[in-house]
C-alpha cells in the first residue's frame, strides 16, 4: 500500500483544517432555530398591543410678549391631558418665545411662513418635527384642542383594540352613497370571509401552566368627515399619507391595530379582496421583528390606557394590578414615557425626535449569532471528538 508523503505534523494540520468545512454546514444546520428564536410566533396585531407604546406627537406652542390668561388656561388643560398617567395622550407639548429666536428658523422648522395670529398651535406627526411640515397649525381654540385630545369615535376605536379585537377598520365614506355602499359591502365580506379563516386555526399558547386563545376580531368603524368631534382624528388619518386629500370623492378604509397604529390607506379602486385579505393576512401573521420602526405605520393620537392588556400577555406573564375599567366618558389624555414633561418657560427650538437607535436590534442580532456560534462550535467539538476517536481505533 503506497504510503503518504505527508509526516504526521502535516496530517495533524490537515485534520485541523478539515474542521473548518465543518463551519459553513453547521450554520446552515442551525440557522432555522436561530430564525425560530429571533422571530415571534405572536400574531403582529396582539405583540403590538401588548409591546410597542405609541411614538408622541410633538408639539410647539408659539407666542409673542407672553401668553394671554385664557390662551395660558387652555394651554395649561393640553399639559395636563398629555400628563395623565391612567388615560396617556401621546403628545409632548413645549412653549416657544418667538422673540428668542430669529422668525427664519421658526419659519424653517414650520416649512411655511409663521401663522399671522399669535399664540399659534403647530403639531407633527411621530419623527417628523424639522423633516415636514406640521400636521396643524392651529390657534389653540378650545373646540381644536377638545377634538385634538380625544373623540367618541377614538374612544370607541380603543376600547375596541383594548378589549381583544385584533385589527378596527377605520372606514372614511366620501359621501357619494353607490361607491360608499359598495366598498363597505366589499369590507365587510372579506373580514367575514378572513374572521371564519382565523378563527378556524386560532392562535394558543402555553403559559403559566395554561394555554391562553386568542380570538380574532376585524369590526368596521365608519367616521364621517362631516363630524366636528372627528375633525382632528379625520386629519390625522387623511394627512397620514401625502396625496390623500386629492381622493376625497373615493371612500377610504384604514386598518388600525396595536396601540392605535394605522397600516396605511385604501381608498377607490384600490379597496380589492386581495389588498383587504393582505393586510389581514399581514396584521394577523406571525410577528417577524420586533423593531417597531422596522413596520409599516404610523401612531394615531389617542389616549387609552394600554397598558391594562398586558394582564392578558400573550408575549409575557408579567403580572400587574386587577383592571378596573376600561375607557371614561370624557375626553382623556396622557403621554407614553417621563420624556413628555414639558418645561414651563420659553425653551430651545426642539430638536426633531430621535429615530431609536440599533440598540434592541443590536442586542437581538448578538443573541441570534451568539446562539449560532454557540452551535456551530459545539458541532466542531464533536466532529474532533469523532474524527479522534476513530484514528486512535485505526491506529
Amino acid at each position: 500500500m503506497e504510503t503518504s508523503p505527508a509526516g504526521p505534523g502535516k496530517v495533524n494540520n490537515i485534520l485541523k483544517l478539515k474542521y473548518l468545512f465543518f463551519l459553513p454546514a453547521a450554520f446552515l444546520a442551525v440557522q432555522p432555530f436561530v430564525l425560530e428564536v429571533r422571530s415571534c410566533s405572536v400574531p403582529v396585531f396582539r405583540y403590538a398591543l401588548e409591546r410597542w407604546r405609541p411614538d408622541p406627537y410633538k408639539g410647539i406652542f408659539i407666542y409673542r410678549d407672553g401668553i394671554p390668561e385664557t390662551d395660558r388656561a387652555l394651554l395649561e388643560q393640553l399639559k395636563r391631558l398629555a400628563s395623565n398617567p391612567d388615560y396617556p395622550l401621546n403628545l409632548v407639548i413645549r412653549e416657544v418665545d418667538v422673540d428668542a429666536f430669529t422668525e427664519e428658523k421658526l419659519a424653517e422648522l414650520l416649512k411655511g411662513p409663521l401663522p399671522g395670529t399669535l399664540p399659534a398651535l403647530a403639531i407633527w406627526y411621530p419623527g417628523q418635527m424639522g423633516e415636514k411640515a406640521p400636521v396643524w397649525v392651529e390657534k389653540p381654540a378650545p373646540s381644536f384642542l377638545e377634538a385634538l385630545a380625544q373623540s367618541p369615535k377614538r374612544i370607541e376605536m380603543a376600547e375596541r383594540l383594548i378589549n381583544g379585537d385584533s385589527v378596527v377598520w377605520v372606514f372614511i365614506p366620501s359621501g357619494n352613497t353607490r361607491k360608499d355602499e359598495r366598498a363597505e359591502a366589499l369590507i365587510r365580506a372579506e373580514l367575514d370571509v378572513a374572521l371564519k379563516a382565523y378563527s378556524r386555526m386560532p392562535f394558543s399558547i402555553l403559559s403559566g401552566g395554561r394555554r391562553k386563545q386568542l380570538t380574532y376580531g376585524f369590526p368596521v368603524l365608519t367616521v364621517s368627515r362631516e363630524d366636528p368631534a372627528e375633525r382632528a382624528f379625520v386629519d390625522m388619518l387623511m394627512k397620514s399619507e401625502p396625496d390623500l386629500y386629492e381622493h376625497t370623492g373615493e371612500p377610504m378604509v384604514f386598518p388600525v391595530f396595536g396601540r392605535g397604529r394605522s397600516l396605511g390607506c385604501l381608498f377607490g379602486a384600490y379597496i380589492t379582496e386581495e389588498n383587504i385579505r393582505n393586510a389581514a393576512a399581514f396584521l394577523s401573521g406571525s410577528c417577524s421583528c420586533e423593531v417597531k420602526e422596522l413596520n409599516p405605520g404610523v401612531d394615531l393620537l389617542v389616549a387609552a390606557p394600554w397598558d391594562m392588556v398586558v394582564m392578558h400577555s400573550f408575549v409575557d406573564d408579567t403580572p400587574l394590578p386587577e383592571l378596573t375599567g376600561v375607557m371614561p366618558a370624557a375626553a382623556v389624555i396622557e403621554e407614553p414615557a417621563p420624556a413628555a414633561a414639558a418645561p414651563a418657560a420659553a425653551a430651545p427650538l426642539p430638536e426633531p425626535l430621535a429615530a431609536e437607535t440599533g440598540g434592541a436590534r443590536n442586542r437581538g442580532i448578538l443573541k441570534a449569532y451568539g446562539i449560532t456560534l454557540g452551535a456551530i462550535l459545539a458541532v466542531v467539538v464533536f466532529a474532533g471528538i469523532f474524527i479522534n476517536r476513530r484514528r486512535n481505533k485505526n491506529s
